[in-house]
């Protein structure tokens, strides 16, 4: 719903500010466990095929707490790949990849990913079986077998993963698995429809796990604006400095508008803001003092809150 914070509801951003006031005295840093994303695949860099897998991961993170601090597209080369691996993995406390792991030449990410951390490829019984059994009720004819004709040989190569790799299976219907090296490596298909399925079926548990507590969300409350971005910087650089010990964020978009935004008597459905300002925290009472507070100095309108 929109709403105008500098008129019938003055009463009540001045209250969300006096929340506000209340935290400020103390230090609530997020401890979020922080995440980044590889995305390997010459396609993407060409601009062949459009990296949504990205956009994705970021979401279903942001929606379960991770902190998503480094995405990073790679070509189909082993010293790229694996050099991007140790280095992210050393920084952060999740890390997935994106592509790579089909049947032909240019799928190396087994491979680069076994060189980065010093082990060996080897098929892996389990996943071969798997394959087999899945394709057989699909109806196909042809099976992997590292023995077999070129084309079994080259299905089974989909098999063939880091020796010191951790292998699960988070979906029933795919064969494809998830394999993790290093307790901080995740390696995940490329094709969108099974990268977000097996995101959707892993990473509720895997951060779960690593926080060792109930898994606290982040909140974004967004604010329209009618006015100049460089006018209303100075005051939010006041706010974001207050704000940041809490572990709130602010952030400015000109000319962005939210694909449904809403519409009520009290403003014209002909508003559209020139800056829409957005707080992201994850205690929702300090976002929402913030987002008040923003209403109040800048004449916002409040465009909503997202909680997953």
């Amino acid at each position: 719903m929109l709403t105008r914070c500098w008129s019938n509801h003055y009463t009540v951003c001045r209250a969300a500010i006096a929340t506000q006031r209340r935290f400020i005295s103390k230090k609530s840093a997020t401890n979020s466990l922080t995440g980044a994303l590889c995305v390997i695949g010459d396609e993407i860099l060409s601009g062949k095929t459009l990296d949504i897998n990205s956009f994705y991961f970021a979401k279903r993170c942001f929606e379960l707490g991770v902190q998503v601090e480094k995405i990073e597209i790679v070509p189909d080369q082993y010293e790229s790949i694996s050099n991007s691996l140790q280095r992210l993995s050393q920084n952060h406390d999740i890390v997935f990849t994106s592509g790579g792991i089909g049947p032909t030449h240019d799928d190396i990410t087994y491979d680069a990913v076994s060189r980065a951390f010093g082990s060996k490829l080897a098929y892996h019984d389990d996943t071969l079986a798997r394959m087999r059994r899945i394709m057989k009720s699909r109806g196909s004819l042809t099976m992997p077998d590292p023995q077999g004709t070129a084309e079994q040989i080259a299905m089974a190569r989909m098999a063939l993963l880091p020796a010191n790799a951790q292998v699960v299976y988070p979906c029933e219907e795919y064969w494809v698995p998830v394999v993790s090296v290093m307790g901080r490596v995740h390696v995940f298909p490329g094709i969108p429809k099974l990268f977000e399925d097996l995101v959707d079926a892993y990473l509720p548990g895997l951060v779960a796990r690593l926080s060792g507590k109930t898994v606290l969300a982040f909140t974004r409350a967004l604010v329209g604006i009618r006015q100049r971005e460089s006018a209303i910087a100075p005051i939010l650089d006041k706010l974001q400095e207050r704000y940041a010990p809490m572990g709130v964020k602010i952030g400015s978009y000109p000319d962005w508008v939210p694909k449904k935004q809403p519409t009520t008597n009290e403003v014209s459905p002909d508003w559209k803001p020139t800056v829409v300002v957005s707080v992201v925290g994850k205690n929702k009472e300090q976002v929402e003092a913030c987002r008040a507070e923003i209403c109040l100095l800048l004449d916002g309108i409040d465009l909503g809150t997202n909680t997953p």
